[in-house]
């Protein structure tokens, strides 16, 4: 319960930042269930292919907006067992200066076990988004369709850097240079779309569309050692106090490019995002530690300690990912048999690495009364390489509410619990 309520709470201080944020690793409304190939639940189709502004507003309509479109949380955790509870554990013997030799001798022995797969495997991820009330808004005139967009999103990632464990038998405590490593990162977006139709023939219709981006970027890591967590807090109060620690804020723009062809039975689009893959600067670990003091100094030098595994002056780069989508309507349009996936692989703004493939199926039952659904199928190509399946219902053409939960599992307080878990609500205005 505890967890729950941290990754909530951490959860709402990532998107409470007063900048706007972009979503590149945070899926909004019913695109956490059909990856933004379906075309017509939501206006957020529009922010994601900037061709598909045409499909997210009705033919005859003039302007649509999203009320509050999209809130959501999300959580993800490593491929080993108690990842969490195990460093907690270590934390308190770190705290003690009683310690027998035999109970030292079999506390080295149990750490050690671990240590080194929790370094490599273990990791704690939380994500949050929201979309600013109103967003996004989109205008019809006689040029095409143009989308106006603004959100806030956060994400942070808590590893370890693991270090041996060692006993001291002259002051009776155990010894170890081990630290977390915790990065969090806010990205500011603004953005701009415009999409039109650029060529149609009797079988089919061509939109092509365009969207011009300003990014906010503010991003931090720390390391902190086990040494020097204070009595009493764990690894959920570290990675609250931590994530949003040597802050950094950097600007700049990039576009995204859009097509989509269109016909009455299916929809092929490409996007092209980030053209000009801009960078950002994470705040710099391990200077001027001589004139620190106390834990922030031990901390200052544990960073340079571990500085052979990670970098201490790092840049993000927000990399060019190009998707292909494509849809199958059934049922007079009524239905869709929908997928979209990453031609490339990217790193997330923590550093990770990831390829989406999604597959969904929908139905739109046309009524107030009988709620649409969708169910959804997706994949990381790359990186973690987890798979989830989500569940979306919207409700009075109105109400979304969708929800993911991962296929793999891993232990936590002594149950099992998948891995990833991610659910999202919203309302606009309707189609």
């Amino acid at each position: 319960m505890k967890r729950f309520a941290t990754t909530a709470a951490l959860g709402a201080a990532l998107i409470s930042c007063p900048s706007f944020a972009s979503s590149s690793f945070y899926d909004a409304g019913p695109m956490l269930t059909d990856g933004g190939a379906s075309s017509a639940w939501t206006s957020l189709y529009a922010t994601r292919n900037p061709a598909g502004g045409e499909f997210a507003i009705a033919p005859g309509a003039r302007f649509r907006m999203g009320i509050f479109s999209s809130i959501g949380v999300g959580t993800e955790i490593g491929p080993v067992d108690n990842f969490a509870d195990e460093i907690d554990d270590l934390i308190d013997e770190l705290d003690r200066d009683d310690i027998s030799l035999a109970e030292g001798n079999a506390l080295v022995e149990r750490f050690n076990g671990l240590l080194e797969r929790f370094g490599r495997d273990g990791y704690l991820k939380v994500h949050a988004g929201a979309r600013v009330p109103l967003f996004p808004l989109l205008f019809r005139n006689r040029l095409g369709v143009f989308t106006v967009d603004a959100n806030v999103a956060g994400q942070a990632r808590l590893g370890l850097l693991d270090a041996p464990l060692t006993y001291n038998p002259v002051t009776e405590e155990l010894e170890t240079a081990s630290a977390v490593y915790v990065k969090g990162a806010k990205l500011g977006e603004l953005s701009l779309g415009f999409s039109r139709l650029a060529w149609k023939n009797d079988a089919g219709q061509l939109f092509v569309g365009g969207r011009l981006k300003y990014l906010h970027a503010a991003l931090s890591k720390q390391v902190v050692a086990l040494e020097s967590v204070e009595d009493g807090d764990d690894v959920e109060d570290i990675l609250s106090d931590a994530y949003d620690a040597n802050e950094r804020t950097s600007s700049d723009v990039t576009v995204d490019v859009g097509a989509i062809y269109s016909t009455s039975h299916y929809r092929i689009g490409l996007t092209v995002a980030n053209l000009t893959e801009p960078e950002f600067e994470y705040g710099a670990l391990g200077v001027n530690c001589q004139s620190l003091t106390g834990a922030t100094q031990y901390n200052c030098y544990s960073a340079l300690y571990f500085s052979d595994r990670i970098a201490l002056n790092e840049k993000w780069t927000l990399e060019r990912q190009a998707t292909l989508e494509g849809e199958l309507l059934f049922a007079g349009g009524a239905g869709s048999i929908s997928a979209a996936v990453d031609l490339n692989d990217v790193h997330d703004i923590v550093g990770d690495l990831h390829q989406g493939l999604t597959l969904a199926v929908g139905y739109k039952t046309q009524t107030r009364w009988l709620p649409d659904a969708r169910l959804g199928y997706r994949r990381n190509l790359a990186g973690s390489e987890l798979s989830t399946v989500s569940l979306g219902v919207t409700f009075f053409r109105r109400f979304h509410l969708d929800v993911a939960c991962g296929l793999k599992s891993a232990e936590v307080d002594g149950s099992s619990v998948p891995r990833t878990l991610a659910f999202n609500l919203g309302f606009e205005m309707s189609y």
